[in-house]
């Protein structure tokens, strides 16, 4: 062999080789970022790139609709019709990116992402103020409602038809629905 095919035989597997290394590296890297991945940061991820997802919880409720929040224990999930679903972290079964094809979302810690901060109680004494109707659930249980008060750990929500008061342990407490007025 000539000099000039040594040096192209020479360069084409250099080539070859750092292309062999770069995947290698992307494996590793998507691997690291698998391993490190929380809930909240999967979540933030989803978030950013408002991807719709449905997520299931361990009740086995499903909600469809784009994450549009990630509390501190808590995502917002909204729905197609507008309305929100608060469900705790520690209620989520699953979360299924809706769409065939859709990237994985294995971090949510990079640039420009960033959590609500509070906790689902104080949101909820928040919204309490307002006085909204909402379908509260805590595991199997459920009620219907106005939201009437967030104590330090107990909901109250005044029933629909019957108006009575039903009081629910924020640490029960799986899902929040925030249904449309009227």
């Amino acid at each position: 062999m000539d000099g000039a095919g040594d040096l192209e035989q020479w360069a084409a597997d250099a080539r070859a080789r750092e292309a062999a290394d770069a995947r290698v590296r992307e494996r590793w890297l998507r691997a690291q970022a698998a391993e490190e991945a929380s809930l909240a940061g999967v979540l933030l991820a989803l978030a950013e790139r408002r991807e719709t997802v449905v997520v299931t919880t361990g009740a086995g409720r499903r909600h469809r609709g784009v994450v549009t929040g990630v509390g501190v224990d808590f995502v917002v999930v909204e729905l197609p019709a507008g309305t929100s679903t608060l469900v705790a972290l520690a209620a989520v079964g699953d979360v299924r990116v809706a769409e065939e094809g859709a990237r994985v979302a294995t971090t949510g810690d990079g640039p420009g992402t960033t959590s609500l901060g509070v906790r689902l109680g104080d949101v909820l004494a928040q919204a309490a103020g307002q006085r909204p109707r909402v379908a509260v659930y805590a595991g199997a249980a459920s009620v219907v409602g106005e939201l009437r008060a967030m104590g330090s750990d107990v909901l109250t929500v005044r029933t629909d038809g019957d108006a009575r008061a039903v009081y629910v342990p924020l640490t029960s407490l799986s899902e929040v629905s925030f249904l449309a007025s009227g």
